[in-house]
């Protein structure tokens, strides 16, 4: 069985390597031993082979926080899942072609949904919703406003958020994204600019803007507060300026903005199954309905991990990067 795993931080494709690991063998009586389809590489994961996310790593370690997957043998006890369902593992070390994953750790996906679709679903399309739907109360024809927002949570935002009759106004950091995001559902697609506020005020007939995604940091985030209603929420969820997120006074207390981080890993291990079960059953319906729809830019087998994550951390992609390590039909 191959994996990908890490043994130093650096470079993330120098660091990053495929081996050979023992064959996993029989489940135990509350497990399942699942084939990964498919995983992509995410910002996160980057950050982790450059030893700069907010966790530290026991090396060697493989990595991973998401991919899709089939069920391949399941243990005695189970009865929630068969040979050949389609799954979305909850824990983590998914760079890897086969895992065992104890039953509840798993939620069972529909079958005849894109597999690419699926393996992008657990991290992005789960921020983006939490995100829109657990913070601010927002009623129909409210705005939201976000930066980075041609990311996969950015597509996913708009997509969640034209469903939910929301409106978006959405901040790019370079030109010939406008046309893409506005077929998505985008009602506003802006480049970032020193007279943002203005932009934005002339753009939605000066709404009221209450909430604001953040992946960026630095100083976007101070033009973003002055495109804020009083007493609006800011969430950030990543620093892809690499630098410290930056705000007023005059925002924090004249305006009273909350400025709050948000992180999928602990809203995963404190929300109750039913609702997680429930979460990802609206969004698997979203992508059956081709609602979220992610690009992708191209697929790697497992073998290839170290190209595949030096594409992914390249600037200025199309789509995602996503591994196959059991190659790229599905359907067997």
């Amino acid at each position: 069985m191959k994996i990908a795993q890490f043994a130093s931080v650096g470079q993330p494709d120098q660091v990053i390597e495929c081996v050979e690991a023992p064959d996993l063998g029989e489940p135990k009586e509350n497990e399942v031993l699942i084939d990964i389809l498919a995983f992509p590489i995410n910002p996160a994961d980057v950050l982790i082979l450059e030893g700069k996310y907010g966790v530290a790593y026991k090396l060697p370690s493989r990595l991973g926080a998401e991919s899709v997957g089939k069920v391949n043998k399941i243990g005695k006890n189970i009865k929630d899942f068969n040979v050949g369902d389609i799954v979305l593992p909850l824990d983590r070390e998914n760079w890897v072609q086969q895992k065992m994953v104890l039953a509840s750790n798993l939620v069972l996906l529909p079958k005849n949904v894109d597999i690419l679709q699926l393996s992008m679903m657990k991290v992005n399309p789960a921020t983006a919703y939490l995100m829109i739907k657990k913070y601010v109360k927002l009623n129909k024809n409210d705005w939201i406003i976000q930066d980075a927002a041609n990311s996969g949570v950015g597509h996913s935002v708009i997509s969640i958020a034209k469903n939910l009759d929301l409106k978006t106004i959405n901040i790019v950091r370079r030109v010939g994204l406008e046309e893409g995001l506005k077929n998505i559902g985008a009602d506003v697609v802006l480049l970032d600019n020193n007279n943002l506020s203005d932009s934005v005020k002339k753009l939605t007939d000066n709404a009221n803007v209450k909430l604001a995604l953040d992946a960026v940091g630095g100083d976007q985030v101070l033009r973003i507060g002055d495109c804020l209603e009083d007493e609006a929420t800011i969430l950030n969820y990543g620093l892809l300026s690499g630098k410290n997120i930056e705000i007023s006074s005059h925002q924090t207390v004249f305006k009273r903005i909350i400025l709050t981080g948000f992180w999928l890993m602990p809203w995963l291990q404190n929300m109750e199954k039913k609702e997680i079960i429930e979460m990802y059953a609206y969004l698997s319906s979203l992508i059956e309905k081709d609602i979220i729809h992610v690009p992708v830019e191209k697929t790697y087998p497992i073998e290839d991990i170290k190209q595949a994550v030096a594409h992914a951390a390249k600037y200025g992609r199309n789509g995602k990067i996503i591994v196959t390590p059991n190659g790229d039909n599905f359907s067997g």
